[in-house]
């Protein structure tokens, strides 16, 4: 039984529709019109079918009310705590059961921000973590090698060594801080058009803030997306193997390196790179010039936020 479909057949015929036409991103292209849906159920149920927590941090807290009192569930929560239980009944219903939940066959989400995230396992290379979420490291001094590394295990050394290093204050510049973590591997500036270690490895950096929402554990998420590159580039060749410095606020208006990770191009980064990866302005107010980036919600997908706040519960 489809736990969506159950759900959503609580709501209204105008409620389904303007479900039916959400998009996950303003940057997302228009849903196209009704066309044969006659039924308001069958066409939302067409585009969130698959994906019960993406259909449940779609809904307001009004509908998501709604669904609670017609399927028993405590309508009284919080928004994040109605929306988890939700989840929860819907996985359950789907099961049979509870057994495999918050299992790989069944991977449970966590709140971030408000709204459901499913943490999937790590798909890369990252440093041990003392305990989770990942705390923020104490600060020291910034010792890049003297020389570009001249294989990966020096690079990630590098990056090991820099986990710590505060990065002092922004400024206007937007990319001062990944300069500045850049800097710290040792590398030779090459260009904007090959990856930035050897032409092999890009690094980038992704930033990333605690989040406290009520109730729920403190947890790490990306704050927001990172550019790759600009239009006119390809993107896809900076991504064949990326060393993600993850950089994060340390007082002050500073910043510090929190972690790295280490992703190397696969059949699964590909479809979350053709799932993420768009173009938008990128510059100031008013400019012409386009970037890609990639969506925050590749980094759950592909492990990042995995190795930033552990095994999902």
């Amino acid at each position: 039984m489809n736990a969506v479909r159950v759900l959503l057949a609580a709501l209204a015929p105008a409620e389904l529709r303007a479900l039916a036409r959400a998009r996950t991103s303003r940057f997302d292209p228009p849903v196209p019109d009704e066309d044969d849906h006659a039924d308001p159920l069958a066409w939302a149920c067409a585009r969130w079918g698959g994906d019960l927590a993406t259909a449940l941090n779609l809904c307001h807290k009004d509908h998501l009310q709604v669904m609670a009192r017609a399927v028993g569930v405590d309508h009284g929560a919080e928004l994040p705590a109605l929306r988890l239980a939700l989840w929860r009944w819907g996985a359950a219903l789907e099961a049979g059961g509870t057994t495999y939940l918050g299992t790989p066959l069944q991977p449970a989400p966590v709140v971030l921000a408000g709204h459901l995230v499913v943490h999937g396992p790590p798909h890369g290379l990252y440093p041990p973590a003392p305990r989770w979420p990942r705390p923020l490291p104490g600060p020291r001094p910034a010792e890049p090698p003297a020389d570009e590394p001249a294989t990966i295990d020096e690079l990630l050394a590098a990056a090991d060594a820099a986990v710590g290093v505060r990065l002092g204050q922004r400024g206007r510049d937007k990319g001062a801080w990944g300069q500045r973590a850049a800097a710290l591997l040792g590398l030779v500036e090459r260009g904007d058009h090959e990856p930035d270690w050897r032409g092999d490895v890009e690094v980038k950096t992704v930033p990333v803030r605690l989040d406290h929402t009520r109730g729920q554990p403190a947890r790490w998420r990306v704050a927001e997306d990172p550019a790759i590159s600009m239009v006119g580039a390809t993107p896809i060749s900076k991504l064949q193997q990326v060393l993600w410095l993850v950089v994060t606020p340390a007082g002050d208006d500073e910043a510090t390196v929190l972690s790295w990770y280490y992703q190397r191009w696969d059949d699964a980064v590909a479809r979350w790179v053709r799932r993420y990866l768009h173009d938008r302005p990128k510059g100031p107010a008013g400019t012409l010039g386009r970037g890609f980036y990639l969506s925050k919600r590749f980094f759950a997908d592909a492990g990042l936020l995995a190795t930033l706040n552990g095994p999902t519960p």
